[in-house]
């Protein structure tokens, strides 16, 4: 039976669409373009973007673990911080937003990988979450000389995983565990987590096996819209929560937006169709695209085509382009789909989340979207 955590985590606050910012922690971020101004990723603007979000009341801050580029001009993604320690910088450095790390379970131990979350949800004061990936970029796992295994193998190999490590958050004294991968002695580890009985987890499951482990493992589902229609991402969304309430379980559902707002709608695609059409760096998304179609079962290989624009602007994101006021509508109809929450990508994380908490946010609680938030105060 899934258990809420007794916690202060803002991932449960009452607020009818959260918000917050998915990759700074990567160079280029989301964004696969060479157009002046993307995201240069450094420590400096990293944490000056998240102290103002923070400020701000995002939810969330999450990382993505990434351990190589994607070639091309850009080489895509090729600097990145690590996501543990970039999650304990960050949750120092912060007092409100639930700070996340991305842990592709092949290349860490469940026991480093406990003792690692549970330091961080003290540094936080509990306001930590874990994001569970299997991998899907086999180049990566080459590096590590890790073991490679059949795509549905991989979730059995996580759900054990995840097993292993919330036995370690939860019990008590000195245990053994044996499973099919993992068998260890006189394992332990103090202290346990602040939240009660865990931290919450994350996982992006899109395939077949994929969303029985959404379903029956993680707290939150980060989805990939496949349709981006009112009626096709309401059916997709519905099918995922009704997964999980066959599970006896409630798992929200997160989707990546990527941004552009402008004063005027025809600003905002012109910028667009600049950072994208003509700034785009076509051979890393190339690059990426192929490792889906062979190494993903996430989306079929013609969905993925069609998604190239997508990529180039935000990783396939959801689009959020226009206007202030048609922004926060487009928000509107991500809710109505049943959507919980919006994990933020932007060109340029600095001047963007700004204009984002400036103009953005006040529109969203008129529209009943959010309440208004007051930073604590020393």
């Amino acid at each position: 039976m899934q258990e809420r955590p007794v916690t202060d985590n803002p991932l449960y606050n009452d607020n009818r669409m959260k918000i917050g910012i998915i990759a700074m922690n990567c160079s280029h971020g989301s964004t696969i373009t060479q157009a002046d101004g993307a995201w240069d990723m450094n420590w400096p603007d990293t944490k000056e973007v998240a102290v103002m979000a923070d400020r701000a009341g995002f939810e969330v801050l999450l990382p993505v673990a990434r351990w190589k580029g994607y070639g091309g001009p850009t080489n895509f993604n090729n600097r990145t911080f690590e996501t543990y320690n970039w999650a304990s910088a960050v949750a120092a450095v912060t007092d409100y937003s639930c700070i996340f790390s991305t842990s592709h379970v092949p290349l860490i131990h469940p026991v480093a990988a406990a003792k690692q979350c549970a330091t961080i949800d003290h540094i936080s004061g509990g306001r930590f979450a874990l994001n569970v990936v299997c991998g899907w970029f086999k180049n990566e796992f080459e590096m590590f000389q890790a073991n490679w295994s059949e795509h549905d193998v991989r979730y059995e190999y996580a759900a054990e995983w995840l097993k292993f490590v919330r036995q370690i958050w939860t019990q008590e004294g000195e245990f053994s565990f044996e499973g099919r991968w993992f068998k260890s002695e006189n394992v332990w580890s103090e202290p346990k987590p602040i939240q009660k009985p865990m931290p919450p987890v994350m996982n992006a499951g899109g395939s077949a096996a994929g969303q029985i482990f959404a379903a029956t493992q993680a707290d939150m589902n980060f989805v990939i819209l496949k349709e981006r229609d009112l009626e096709g991402g309401k059916a997709q969304i519905d099918h995922l929560k009704n997964m999980a309430r066959e599970a006896g379980r409630d798992v929200k559902s997160w989707v990546h937006v990527y941004v552009v707002c402008r004063e005027t709608e025809q600003e905002a695609r012109d910028y667009l169709n600049h950072y994208v059409v003509e700034k785009g760096d076509y051979e890393a998304v190339n690059n990426l695209l192929e490792i889906f179609g062979m190494q993903s079962e996430t989306l079929p290989k013609e969905v993925l085509d069609e998604f190239r624009f997508h990529f180039i602007a935000g990783h396939g994101g959801y689009p959020l382009v226009g206007t202030p006021e048609q922004i926060v509508d487009e928000i509107g109809k991500l809710s109505d789909m049943g959507v919980d929450g919006m994990l933020i990508s932007w060109v340029d994380y600095k001047t963007e989340c700004k204009q984002w908490i400036d103009k953005i946010m006040p529109l969203m609680v008129q529209a009943g979207q959010r309440k208004a938030f007051t930073p604590a105060t020393d």
